[in-house]
């Protein structure tokens, strides 16, 4: 196995660049370090910017891939050729020597011709329908549900190699992981409220929750529940009156279905708070009061919802990443409060 060398100061760039084209996400020296944090890699980072760094292909791989899981393109560190080698060997274990064989010879052999006949009629895209119709042809549904895990298993491959152009998604710009935990403003171009690779990022780092500014709490909140397919009205942030987020089944009409109270804290809440909102519910007409919160309910304010018959839902910690899970890329599950 070979080694890479990057001279003083320009490991980190690398890195910087790379994520930021596979990804559409900047991380800075300081958040690559601290999404790597307990990996040694983050040492291999901060250690270059002095001294230049050696590597190992494959401990660069290894930090690559799981940088990029860390920064959410991933749901768990990508395992690069090896994927592709799993895929052949569940084949080889379910169907056969002979038969995982042949399903490589098509896709190699097609994989060939195509590629030849693109870059003659000058096309940047790969057609599979010949090696599906002959894996179908061959072995019927059995060959091209197989085929299809190789094309699949290779696609990633090269969208998510360090050595490809190839990437899944052709970012329009560049967002920054710090904008999340000290922007104020919007920072969103794929989404209405939030930005899609944000709630990838967290999904895949729930336990930043409570770091990130609290409008962007308050942002993530609306933008989930947009993605439920509720209309959905963003308060100003401020002079609010409490009511952080106003929803509504379709159109913005009459009162709102829901009200919602943003709490990114670390502290329990508490009844007043509960008292409150409760108010709130009452003053908009509202049918129901959700509590969205990156900690829970104190006992205390679950006993005075139960007691006093409360129209008012917690989601806490727990949902909240649920809710992350679900819709994160491509996400398209639907979720209930």
């Amino acid at each position: 196995m070979g080694s890479i060398s990057f001279e003083k100061g320009r490991f980190a760039d690398h890195l910087h660049e790379i994520i930021g084209y596979k990804s559409g996400i900047a991380a800075s020296i300081e958040h690559m370090c601290d999404l790597l944090s307990g990996t040694g890699f983050d040492d291999k980072i901060s250690n270059s910017e002095i001294n230049g760094l050696r590597i190992r292909s494959d401990d660069y791989e290894s930090l690559y891939y799981e940088l990029l899981h860390k920064v959410g393109v991933t749901d768990k560190p990508y395992g690069g050729i090896y994927e592709v080698f799993q895929i052949q060997r569940e084949m080889e274990k379910s169907e056969g020597m002979e038969f995982a064989t042949n399903i490589q010879d098509i896709y190699h052999r097609n994989m060939r011709l195509e590629t030849t006949r693109s870059i003659q009629e000058n096309k940047k895209s790969l057609d599979p329908t010949g090696m599906m119709e002959e894996a179908y042809n061959k072995y019927g549904k059995l060959g091209l549900d197989s085929i299809l895990k190789l094309i699949y298993g290779y696609a990633e491959l090269m969208n998510y190699s360090p050595q490809s152009a190839m990437r899944f998604h052709q970012w329009g710009n560049v967002i920054n992981i710090e904008d999340l935990f000290s922007e104020y403003r919007p920072v969103v171009s794929d989404g209405i409220f939030l930005d899609q690779r944000f709630i990838d990022y967290l999904s895949v780092n729930t336990e930043k929750l409570c770091g990130i500014h609290w409008r962007k709490f308050e942002e993530l909140t609306a933008e989930c529940f947009s993605k439920f397919g509720y209309s959905v009205e963003l308060g100003p942030g401020s002079n609010d009156d409490g009511v952080d987020v106003r929803v509504w089944n379709d159109d913005q009409r009459g009162a709102p279905k829901y009200i919602i109270q943003c709490k990114r804290m670390k502290s329990k809440i508490d009844k007043v708070t509960i008292k409150g909102l409760y108010a709130d519910v009452l003053h908009e007409g509202s049918e129901l009061g959700i509590l969205v919160t990156s900690s829970e309910l104190s006992v205390g304010a679950r006993k005075t919802i139960s007691a006093r018959s409360y129209p008012i839902e917690e989601v806490n910690n727990g949902k909240i990443k649920s809710w992350l899970s679900e819709l994160r890329t491509p996400g398209s599950g639907i979720v209930r409060v």
